[in-house]
């Protein structure tokens, strides 16, 4: 998140808002005074990918909320997200404008009975 002051902060969370999940971003990712930080999350997947790689696994999928894409892949490092990261392609369930998720592709292990 980016305060007014374009500060680098957390989004302020707590029981009342369910912990984030009853906050509701508009389409150009504000809330109040709180903005989305693209870049800064461009850059969390961007490391999350090459971490997995670096584990000798992948990633499977990322649920990011489809309205906000344009806006992370036009951060420096959209194109490679855009490029090596399967987003999902269609809606989900739940409303993910404060939140994404990242599917790892690691392989089960069979069960031993």
């Amino acid at each position: 998140m980016r305060n007014a002051a374009k500060a680098s902060v957390p989004l302020p969370t707590s029981t009342l808002t369910r912990f984030g999940y009853d906050i509701e971003f508009d389409g150009a990712g504000k809330y109040g005074e709180y903005t989305i930080d693209f870049i800064a999350t461009a850059e969390h997947l961007y490391h999350l990918h090459q971490a997995a790689k670096a584990q000798g696994v992948g990633i499977a999928l990322v649920i990011f909320d489809t309205q906000y894409l344009p806006k992370l892949f036009a951060t420096p490092r959209g194109a490679y997200l855009r490029q090596n990261l399967p987003f999902m392609k269609g809606k989900p369930w739940v409303r993910h404008d404060e939140h994404y998720h990242v599917d790892f592709a690691i392989p089960c292990k069979p069960k031993v009975d």
